[in-house]
């Protein structure tokens, strides 16, 4: 049987894809709405290398691969603790991009951000599977202050988002 089937092939772009395959995965989402047109709110935010800007655990990030950002690009992130490897598993502008580590990288994650328009903004939609390689119960206690920090990264980037339209 086709494995993509039930799940769905992240190729593809589709929703319900198969993610880290981890048990001791945690998954949370975190949504905001940002002041600006979804073009620009996905422009931005499918340049990876930006996340430094507004995620303060990020040191750096470089991209690994040449050409325009489509699924396959891969990138690498540097972080206060740690570092990852990761590439483009879904993107469909100006909707969707989704990355997900390379097989070995710790901690390991699926991150997908989903885009709705929103009045004259943009709806933004933060969803994790996180696997930080500790036992599951350890990451249960650990998600709500990892998801607590993703929302206060997502209010500097609206606020960085939003500064460039009154300025």
């Amino acid at each position: 049987t086709d494995p993509t089937a039930a799940h769905g092939d992240p190729r593809r772009g589709d929703r319900h894809r198969p993610g880290l395959r981890s048990a001791r995965a945690i998954d949370f989402e975190q949504a905001i709405d940002i002041q600006r047109p979804i073009e620009e709110v996905f422009a931005y935010l499918a340049d990876f290398t930006n996340i430094p800007e507004w995620n303060y655990y990020v040191r750096q990030v470089r991209r690994l691969t040449p050409g325009p950002v489509a699924v396959g690009t891969r990138y690498e992130q540097v972080r206060r603790t740690d570092h990852q490897r990761y590439e483009v598993t879904v993107f469909r502008a100006p909707r969707t991009v989704a990355v997900t580590t390379l097989g070995g990288e710790r901690p390991a994650f699926h991150r997908q951000f989903e885009l709705e328009p929103n009045g004259r903004g943009t709806r933004l939609s933060d969803r994790w599977e996180l696997d930080l390689g500790y036992p599951q119960a350890v990451q249960r206690l650990a998600a709500p202050r990892v998801a607590r920090a993703v929302g206060e990264n997502l209010a500097v980037l609206k606020r960085l988002l939003e500064r460039g339209r009154e300025g």
